[in-house]
């Protein structure tokens, strides 16, 4: 028996994780999304993988501009986990006023002060249902401040943080 679309919806919100600003540049256009459903893939060679909905306009600049920006959020940044999640009704392309942003060596934007970015080329994207995995090959790492390790989290549709690690 098949579950809904509600059901598989329902389960995945208990599902916590941390929270990612995923960029992508094509010529001179950024884009970008909140995403949770971001993991490592492998060391050798380092490689990560994203899951973005393939009807926004973020998957189109990703498959054109073959960059990925992977910004890992603190709790700082939670007004512009909701930018980027589309809470302020802002287009993909148009959210980068908040934030301190520059341009990686693959030409991706990234957040500085984030906990770690990560500059990618695209290696490959599948498709998968609604969504595409993009797997994208890490060039560069920037890690932020150790002394601000408070990461951003999301579970069950309410923001927060990791608590009494160690």
């Amino acid at each position: 028996m098949a579950i809904s679309k509600d059901q598989f919806k329902q389960g995945m919100r208990r599902l916590g994780g941390a929270v990612n600003i995923v960029t992508a540049a094509d010529g001179g256009v950024w884009a970008g999304l909140t995403a949770t459903a971001v993991t490592s893939l492998s060391a050798e060679p380092p490689r990560l993988l994203v899951c973005i909905n393939r009807q926004g306009v973020t998957y189109d600049i990703v498959s054109k501009g073959r960059t990925l920006g992977v910004n890992v959020l603190g709790t700082a940044h939670k007004g512009l986990a909701m930018r980027f999640a589309g809470m302020d009704g802002e287009e993909e392309t148009e959210r980068f006023s908040g934030g301190d942003w520059f341009t990686a060596k693959s030409g991706a934007p990234l957040l500085n002060g984030a906990l770690v970015s990560f500059d990618c080329t695209v290696e490959s994207i599948l498709d998968a249902g609604s969504h595409a995995i993009v797997i994208g090959n890490i060039e560069a790492v920037e890690i932020g401040a150790s002394d601000v390790l408070d990461p951003l989290c999301y579970l069950d549709g309410k923001w927060g943080t990791f608590q009494n690690l160690g």
